[in-house]
């Protein structure tokens, strides 16, 4: 299978990396020109319309997973709505997946949310909209996946956080979070599918409290729970701005026959616990 992953960065030289040692053809087109081994690399701003010459014609898949480099209205719309036009408009592809964000879905009272809700996105998740909205357009041959808050290697400020005092319990908002092997996982699971859904959902299977997190990473730690206090601003940015954020669930996705890798916080972050551990335990 030739595959163009069209943002190969945090998730998508992730999943390049993943494809290319499966065997398939991967063409990987990024920012940096650091090679991504097994892969044709391509550095290509992909808002650059006449830089598009330089990507393949026809793939069987092209993933889509560009972020913004900015959080400005500007660097949405280069990411998710000119970028992926013009690469639309020049490769042709058997399917085209769109990594978009649950931040589509403005509901902030910690309602249940999955594919039938409405998204009715306000400020920057309205460029996403439209992207997911080009990529719905091309009928069955469009698949867009809203992935959650991702953590992972490198992403790892909660565990932290906790670890050297600063978070803090009692703000009653839900975090909705994946881990990076599962965004990559999930994507591959639905490149693989003969007839998958035209919207999934990509969060584990632990949308819960920060309380409960940020508790149970004490714990991990051999920590008393954190003290009560106003939510870090980042936090809550992430979570929910103005009430209890929302609780996005995967059902579709799990139906679909995708077994996640972390199915929750637990398993998620592990990892960064035991390289916490080791770093404390070294001095």
């Amino acid at each position: 299978m030739r595959v163009l992953v069209a943002g190969a960065g945090y998730v998508g030289g992730a999943l390049a990396l993943e494809l290319a040692r499966a065997g398939h053809e991967v063409i990987a087109v990024r920012r940096s020109e650091a090679p991504l081994e097994g892969c044709r690399t391509l550095a290509i701003d992909l808002a650059d319309a006449a830089a598009l010459a330089k990507l393949p014609a026809e793939v069987d898949q092209l993933v889509y997973a560009v972020g913004a480099d900015g959080r400005s209205d500007e660097a949405y719309e280069r990411a998710y709505v000119r970028g992926l036009a013009g690469v639309l408009g020049r490769v042709q592809a058997g399917r085209v997946l769109f990594t978009s964000s649950t931040a589509v879905y403005g509901q902030d009272d910690g309602a249940l949310v999955d594919e039938t809700s409405e998204a009715k996105a306000e400020g920057t998740a309205r460029f996403l909209r439209a992207g997911e909205a080009l990529v719905q357009a091309l009928g069955e041959r469009g698949v867009v996946l809203r992935l959650a808050g991702i953590y992972g290697p490198g992403r790892e400020r909660l565990v932290r956080m906790v670890a050297e005092g600063s978070a803090r319990l009692g703000s009653g908002v839900v975090g909705n979070r994946i881990h990076r092997d599962d965004c990559v996982g999930a994507i591959a699971h639905l490149l693989a599918l003969p007839a998958p859904r035209p919207v999934y959902v990509g969060v584990d299977r632990a949308p819960v409290l920060l309380d409960e997190v940020y508790r149970w990473v004490a714990a991990e730690l051999g920590l008393p729970p954190p003290p009560a206090g106003e939510l870090d601003a980042r936090a809550r940015d992430g979570a929910g701005r103005r009430g209890g954020g929302k609780r996005c669930v995967s059902d579709r996705l799990l139906a679909s026959g995708y077994v996640f890798r972390h199915p929750s916080y637990r398993e998620g972050y592990r990892e960064a616990i035991a390289r916490l551990r080791t770093e404390r335990a070294a001095g």
